[in-house]
């Protein structure tokens, strides 16, 4: 096999992983299919650290079957507004999503046709069953997509029950009744994330499913989902084209949604969170001027906190967005143990900067930026200063 020259490798791998360090993300997402004769199931739980998640719904054609996307955040370094498909299902009932993982690179095969752009439209758009996204991947060259393939792995599945894990350029097939991902590498597992909790715990409920129903796989997506990070769940049966959603890690208010019947209409699109956001639901409270340290100097991390209320959701359930006013925000934060309102940063030039934050909730309702804290940031602190000027006596 003939690989490219180590140093397009090297600065590959730079790249991808500043992209992924960028990102903020936390994923420990869990997926699983199951089957008993013709009744084919799909479950996942997405753990991510945004709650913009968006529904995009395609019609067919006379080259393209229907087709419907979950997309997602995921900041690019050169695009803080990049978002991917992290999952799908066609009217063929076809089935996608997308895990992140180790890093683990294609590799580069000359004679084999090139990818550019992620597989993920294409597939929903031309193909029936597992065995042909299979073939497809199989004879190209994967190498240009090692930009999304070399942190991720994609689970695909048919309303056949045959199911698939492609890890670049290797391909996990179905054994048995089920087949479970999560976020190792199934080919490589000591790179990472195994043994993986989530993934014995699944494992553990299918093998004692005889009968799958919708109220017996859900038990699973309960039993693995990630408190405040879990943003949607769905349990879909692939062969009836229904597909249950829960919000959130909430799985006693789901919604049940027809895919034939959405299929038939023209293109269209939700904002996930507000399929389930309350009629009465208001925006976070303006949240406190921030506090901290009103002086630094240049790549001093200084703490900021702030904190806000919210009549409908616990606080928990809100999330934050920083300004330092150098043409830097964060992504949204949640307002969760390891958080709690608190946030760091550090400037990389002198002068005086605006710090404000606002708040949202998993609905998606923003709240007004706050007041600001004004911060002066200095070449030198004045124990320099101090030290200077007593040795020039």
């Amino acid at each position: 096999m003939i690989r490219i020259n180590r140093n397009i490798l090297n600065a590959s791998i730079c790249i991808i992983v500043v992209i992924i360090l960028f990102s903020g993300t936390l994923s420990a997402c869990t997926g699983f299919t199951t089957s008993k004769g013709d009744e084919v199931f799909t479950g996942h739980n997405k753990d991510w650290w945004s709650t913009d998640t968006y529904i995009h719904v395609y019609p067919s054609d006379e080259e393209t079957h229907a087709r419907m996307f979950f997309e997602i955040p995921y900041p690019h370094i050169f695009n803080s507004e990049y978002k991917v498909l992290a999952g799908g299902i066609n009217d063929q009932g076809l089935f996608y999503e997308s895990y992140v993982t180790p890093l683990l690179f294609a590799s580069f095969e000359f004679f084999k046709p090139l990818l550019f752009k992620s597989p993920v439209e294409y597939i929903l758009e031309h193909f029936f069953t597992v065995q042909e996204v299979v073939d497809y991947i199989e004879s190209h060259n994967l190498f240009f997509l090692n930009y999304i393939l070399c942190s991720g792995q994609i689970f695909v599945i048919d309303k056949t029950g045959d199911s698939a894990i492609i890890e670049g350029d290797e391909i996990i097939r179905k054994q048995g009744d089920y087949q479970v991902c999560t976020n190792f590498l199934h080919s490589r597992p000591d790179l990472g994330g195994y043994p993986c909790y989530r993934y014995e715990t699944a494992t553990s409920i299918l093998d004692n499913i005889t009968d799958p129903s919708v109220s017996s796989l859900v038990s699973i997506l309960n039993a693995t989902h990630q408190k405040g990070y879990t943003q949607y769940s769905s349990i879909c049966d692939l062969n009836n084209l229904t597909m249950y959603l829960y919000q959130f890690h909430n799985y006693e208010k789901g919604i049940k949604i027809d895919l034939n019947t959405e299929f038939q209409q023209e293109a269209h699109s939700y904002y996930f969170p507000s399929l389930f956001e309350p009629e009465t639901n208001q925006a976070p409270d303006k949240p406190n001027t921030p506090m901290g340290p009103t002086s630094g100097v240049i790549d001093e991390q200084i703490l900021f906190e702030t904190n806000t209320t919210d009549i409908d959701n616990p606080s928990d359930e809100i999330y934050y967005k920083w300004n330092f006013g150098d043409d830097m925000q964060t992504n949204w934060v949640l307002n969760n143990e390891r958080y709690m309102g608190k946030m760091t940063h550090s400037w990389s030039k002198s002068g005086s900067f605006s710090v404000t934050v606002k708040a949202k909730d998993i609905y998606g309702k923003e709240s007004p930026w706050s007041d600001p804290l004004e911060v002066s940031i200095s070449r030198f602190n004045d124990d320099f200063f101090t030290s200077f000027l007593q040795l020039r006596k």
